[in-house]
């Protein structure tokens, strides 16, 4: 449901949500969320992505632009026991490359991040691979 509120801005850009709607979008401290900022447009998208407790990493990819690539990474963060929370992918121009990022959660794992990364660097469609916690 959508509604519609006017606010005004505090100091240093920072926007105060209605209580009652920050509750039911999980804007609680700890929580993550993506901002998507169009300075084009003049617009700001938020959008949840976990609440607190969760230990998140960020994980980019370029890899080969083909069937199943996604589906082979997807399916080996898996079997590692991390959970993909937020994923993106986009064409690289008309090199036949693609990059993708997804936010993970790694609280679960049964194994190392980095027994991760190795195994992702391992797959013949993946050219390059890097991860940064979120904190």
């Amino acid at each position: 449901m959508r509604h519609y509120e006017i606010v005004r801005i505090k100091e240093s850009g920072k926007i105060e949500v209605p209580l009652d709607y920050a509750y039911d979008l999980g804007l609680v401290e700890g929580a993550y969320f993506l901002i998507e900022i169009d300075t084009d447009l003049k617009e700001l998208h938020v959008e949840r992505v976990a609440l607190p407790g969760k230990k998140l990493v960020e994980v980019e990819l370029v890899v080969e632009d083909k069937p199943g690539v996604l589906a082979g990474i997807s399916g080996l963060i898996g079997k590692h026991g991390a959970n993909i929370l937020f994923s993106e992918s986009e064409e690289l121009s008309s090199i036949g490359l693609a990059g993708i990022v997804a936010v993970i959660d790694v609280g679960g794992m049964n194994g190392t991040m980095d027994g991760l990364m190795d195994e992702l660097k391992a797959l013949p469609e993946v050219k390059e691979v890097t991860s940064r916690p979120l904190e």
